[in-house]
């Protein structure tokens, strides 16, 4: 398969559906995850199937490995150098589990809940967050926090740069009237002290991502714009337009050459970083419905949750400039 560049993901094709259709009455939602070699996806639905699942790709079959029944399941990541993936819940439970057979291998309470997680590169911290205005970083090896931190604002998506100094939340500031102004709240990610606050001309920022290289912090904000912003000073480098108001996941490819989005909708979009162009697009036309769409560790597919259930994989075939 070719790798994906701003050049290749103009051509990319749904190549393989994974599981079965599930009809639901609720509308769903798809958090999905590589393992480090690609060969292995997770699936957690939030309402709706069962909750934890995944597949080992080198099966030819659609059936999942495993799969689990994990109330408030919110998100999961395959842990590198290691056989196991870690999952957590809306009340702050974190479980491993084996990725061969699914056993369950442990349990620990975090003692607080959780409505969005990040896992460092190294998978050795997470970074956990409650809507309701707390922030705590956890170490996994040793199974204790790091730092807590308090906010009367509400709280939304949160990131781990890749070289570990940094730690971002998105925010919104309740103000007069009943009304929220957006804010990034940025802490150094071993310490918790306080690196910066910004406030922006919007109402909330939804969804932030670091760069690979670690240079820029990306924020989705609800007037439907990516801020790049620079750091530490989150000073806004450039501005691109995102592909809904309510971008709530990003992710890059490994190059950083590519950021896919997903909105709240049923949709992703691929974005060329350079020139700012949507590169490529895909909807399902289900408003109850969406996902996180992820790129493969070796920067060949993308991922993407769908309406029913299942989990699509796209890719492009072979270099179409070869054709």
């Amino acid at each position: 398969m070719t790798t994906l560049t701003p050049d290749t993901a103009r051509h990319l094709s749904l190549l393989r559906t994974l599981g079965t259709a599930e009809l639901s009455p609720y509308s769903r939602w798809q958090w999905l995850a590589w393992d480090a070699s690609s060969r292995y996806l997770l699936s957690v639905q939030k309402q709706g199937g069962v909750p934890l699942r995944w597949w080992d790709l080198n099966s030819q079959g659609s059936e999942p490995l495993a799969a689990h029944s994990v109330p408030g399941c919110i998100a999961a990541w395959f842990l590198p150098g290691s056989e196991q993936l870690l999952s957590v819940t809306v009340r702050g439970t974190l479980q491993t589990w084996s990725v061969s057979d699914g056993r369950l291998l442990s349990s620990v309470e975090t003692g607080g809940s959780v409505s969005h997680a990040h896992l460092s590169s190294d998978g050795t911290r997470l970074l956990l967050v409650a809507s309701v205005g707390r922030v705590m970083l956890w170490d996994l090896e040793r199974r204790w926090l790091v730092w807590r931190k308090e906010d009367p604002w509400q709280f939304h998506g949160c990131a781990l740069s890749a070289d570990g100094a940094f730690a971002a939340v998105g925010a919104a500031e309740e103000q007069e009237n009943s009304n929220t102004r957006a804010s990034l709240r940025l802490w150094d990610a071993r310490t918790g002290m306080r690196v910066t606050t910004r406030a922006f001309d919007a109402r909330r920022i939804w969804a932030v991502a670091f760069t690979p290289s670690s240079e820029h912090l990306v924020a989705a904000n609800s007037a439907g714009e990516l801020l790049f912003l620079a750091l530490p000073t989150l000073e806004i480098a450039r501005t691109l337009k995102a592909p809904a108001s309510l971008a709530l996941h990003l992710e890059f490819n490994p190059e950083g050459s590519l950021l896919a989005a997903s909105p709240d909708t049923s949709a992703f979009v691929v974005i060329d970083v350079q020139s700012g162009q949507h590169v490529f697009a895909y909807s399902d036309l289900d408003d109850q419905q969406g996902s996180t769409a992820n790129f493969s560790p070796d920067g060949r597919f993308v991922s993407w949750g769908m309406d029913d259930g299942k989990v699509g994989i796209w890719g492009v075939k072979a270099d179409p400039r070869k054709k």
